[in-house]
């Protein structure tokens, strides 16, 4: 069985007056999409949260935060209000270790909102379980230049022509927000040892969250695994270390002369 919810967001950093829970036309595809045979059709073990587009960056969510999940994958998930304390304890924890040089947040600046802080914490909550399994069904749309991923421009009945894939598919974050990633800058991130492993927007922090949330982390054969840069050395420092892992990986890269102790 399969439950859809369907939300207004809370206040958002979209520009200007004009918020997301405002813009009626990416509302009514968001509806559209989620409540489509393809978000309720059973997938068997392939995919257990289905929305419209789903990214990775800065956090595991689904655009417009409306979705379709299956009822075991709710079931697993923290009651809403225990997730939102434990989201500021994470939040405490992810503020000290920036102190202290451990993390960097060189693709994103900490902010309520990208910390699940207050009401925020609601656009967390579907992605935050190590056994999320998402697809989605919008278009991906190519821009002319350089056959990059452009984002949708849901005005266009060309919106509506879904098709159903697993995720993550697209760009690392959502293109036309705030939240937009520079191509230049997840690529120079990415391609440096010590900040990949020091991103907290990467696994250093993902695995904070999961451990301080569910006490896990994802299995062996997830996706999160191949995603996210330096998985693989993740994954073994998880097996061999537990949770001690996120320290024993990002302080080879602190500057001790900066660090505080």
């Amino acid at each position: 069985r399969r439950v859809s919810s369907l939300t207004i967001l809370p206040p958002r950093r979209y520009g200007g007056n004009r918020t997301e829970a405002f813009a009626i036309p990416k509302i009514r595809a968001y509806t559209t999409a989620v409540m489509s045979s393809m978000c309720l059709k059973e997938r068997g073990d392939s995919c257990n949260v289905c929305g419209t587009e789903f990214y990775s960056l800065p956090f595991n969510h689904f655009r417009g935060n409306m979705f379709t999940a299956t009822c075991e994958y709710v079931k697993r998930l923290r009651e809403p209000a225990e997730f939102e304390e434990i989201m500021e304890k994470v939040a405490g924890d992810a503020l000290v270790w920036k102190l202290r040089k451990m993390i960097g947040t060189n693709l994103f600046d900490f902010d309520p909102e990208l910390l699940g802080l207050s009401q925020y914490n609601t656009l967390h909550w579907i992605g935050s379980h190590p056994n999320l399994k998402p697809c989605d069904v919008a278009p991906v749309k190519y821009s002319w230049f350089g056959g990059l991923i452009a984002p949708n421009d849901y005005s266009s009945s060309k919106s509506y022509d879904f098709r159903w894939a697993l995720a993550p598919r697209r760009s690392s974050a959502p293109l036309d927000t705030p939240l937009a990633l520079a191509r230049q800058l997840e690529d120079k991130v990415r391609t440096d040892e010590a900040k990949t492993f020091q991103e907290y927007w990467y696994l250093a922090g993902q695995i904070q969250k999961w451990h301080s949330i569910y006490g896990t982390v994802p299995r062996e054969d997830s996706w999160v695994w191949k995603w996210y840069p330096r998985g693989k050395e993740w994954l073994e420092g998880w097996t061999r270390s537990g949770e001690e892992v996120i320290r024993e990986l990002t302080t080879p890269y602190v500057d001790e002369n900066e660090g505080v102790p």
